[in-house]
């Protein structure tokens, strides 16, 4: 028996499909051009009870609700987190929300 093959030397980032028409970026207001860019991006909602969600976006409505996929749920800081998988979070319980971007570490 041989062992499996070693994984791809340069992993491919989070692809997001749809099954929506493209539109092109001329088309698209600032607002859903900045939404679009934030597809498969990391984000971080804090809702009115104090939980903390962080997951990938996959995408709102005309309400402003957000669907997170593989989601986590956050308590306490620096505690284990719950994790949810796919999560609609309603407009009416969105205290703050950011993009999750990794920390940068400078080497001197």
């Amino acid at each position: 028996m041989q062992p499996p093959p070693p994984p791809p030397a340069t992993a491919e980032p989070f692809r997001i499909t749809t099954n929506s028409p493209q539109m092109l970026d001329a088309n698209l207001t600032p607002g859903r051009r900045k939404l679009q860019k934030w597809l498969g991006r990391v984000l971080r909602i804090v809702i009115t009870d104090g939980r903390v969600l962080v997951g990938f976006f996959n995408c709102t409505d005309r309400d402003a609700n957000i669907v997170l996929s593989m989601c986590a749920e956050y308590l306490v800081e620096g505690q284990e987190p719950r994790l949810l998988g796919n999560v609609m979070v309603a407009k009416k319980h969105i205290v703050s929300l950011n993009i999750d971007e990794p920390r940068t570490s400078t080497i001197l």
